[in-house]
């Protein structure tokens, strides 16, 4: 009979290469992991951007009363007649008249008073500059925005930045005082959720 020559043992391998591949299966599965949001983290609220105190400007047919008081009575924010203390103001404005309205209630600081006798010296160089009078200055330029009063829409603005924290549309049916108390609600209902790190 013919012998059978043994079979050349194949080196095994695939230890090695399953190791390999559980670590790089592993590695992947914790990247996911880290890289999706945990279901107990809610988004960044308002209060976590800092804005606890807010102040009103006069919302359509008195709805910034109605709005105040479901406010407070939840103790969400609280509400602040004097806009000094505020860190956000609510308003259905934005844009040009937004903004003016702005500048009157936090003015910027005034600029330093400069010393008198550098203010004769830089007198005295124009004097003797010809070029000076032919100087042209031009009218600074009014800038225009797209942005008016939003018909049913709430606006939260940080008072420092001038960003738009939080928004809503919620229109009353009338100018009546349960429908505008009804709208309220909604308004701070969705505050709640936005608090809460819910989304609407």
């Amino acid at each position: 009979m013919r012998r059978r020559e043994p079979r050349a043992e194949v080196p095994i391998v695939a230890t090695r290469y399953d190791g390999g591949v559980r670590a790089i299966l592993f590695f992947f599965a914790i990247s996911l992991a880290m890289g999706q949001p945990q279901a107990d983290q809610p988004a960044q609220s308002i209060q976590q951007l800092g804005m606890r105190n807010v102040y009103f400007l006069p919302l359509p047919s008195g709805l910034d009363h109605f709005v105040a008081n479901h406010l407070v009575k939840q103790g969400l924010l609280t509400v602040v007649t004097d806009p000094q203390l505020a860190d956000a103001v609510f308003t259905d404005t934005l844009g040009k008249g937004f903004e003016k309205r702005l500048l009157e209630l936090y003015p910027p600081p005034a600029p330093p008073k400069s010393d008198p006798n550098e203010e004769k010296a830089e007198d005295a160089k124009k004097d003797d500059d010809p070029s000076s009078t032919m100087d042209v200055k031009s009218a600074p330029q009014e800038r225009f925005s797209s942005f008016g009063r939003g018909k049913g829409t709430i606006f939260l603005v940080d008072r420092k930045t001038n960003h738009v924290l939080w928004s809503t549309y919620v229109r009353p049916r009338s100018g009546a005082a349960d429908d505008l108390d009804k709208a309220a609600k909604t308004i701070v209902d969705r505050i709640k959720d936005k608090l809460n790190g819910a989304s609407r």
